[in-house]
């Protein structure tokens, strides 16, 4: 941890929570608090994360990315998704949205040329449009 302000919590969905458990139950006879760690029950060194990043790429035949690109990646599918993106600047540990907006306003569903087809399509159909 940087500072005592990076500290965050973080809601587990349940299909990423079964999978730390399964890495806790292949290293518990490790004896240590870590989940991910190195074979000396100690957390593995960033140098050394970076390695085995690039190994698991080009096993995969991918293409290189930074470990943080994963963070864009994630926030992109999940608002293409239709997540809230209330809920996406909380999971990437921003103050608010604005950055989600910024960096990531073109994914986001009706944020393009179909702006106020949502809401129109809610009125128009209504038994009351010609009442006004």
């Amino acid at each position: 941890m940087k500072t005592q302000g990076s500290r965050r919590t973080i809601a587990l969905r349940p299909s990423l929570k079964a999978i730390l458990e399964q890495q806790k139950d292949v290293t518990k006879g490790l004896k240590s608090p870590y989940v991910f760690m190195n074979s000396f029950g100690r957390p593995i060194q960033q140098d050394k994360l970076r390695e085995l990043w690039e190994r698991a790429l080009n096993r995969a035949e991918l293409p290189y990315r930074r470990m943080y690109e994963t963070s864009h990646t994630f926030a992109s599918w999940a608002l293409t998704l239709r997540e809230a993106p209330e809920w996406v600047a909380r999971v990437l540990s921003h103050i608010d949205t604005s950055m989600v907006y910024k960096t990531y306003g073109r994914y986001i569903p009706n944020l393009t040329k179909l702006d106020g087809s949502a809401f129109e399509k809610q009125f128009a159909d209504s038994p009351n449009k010609n009442r006004i």
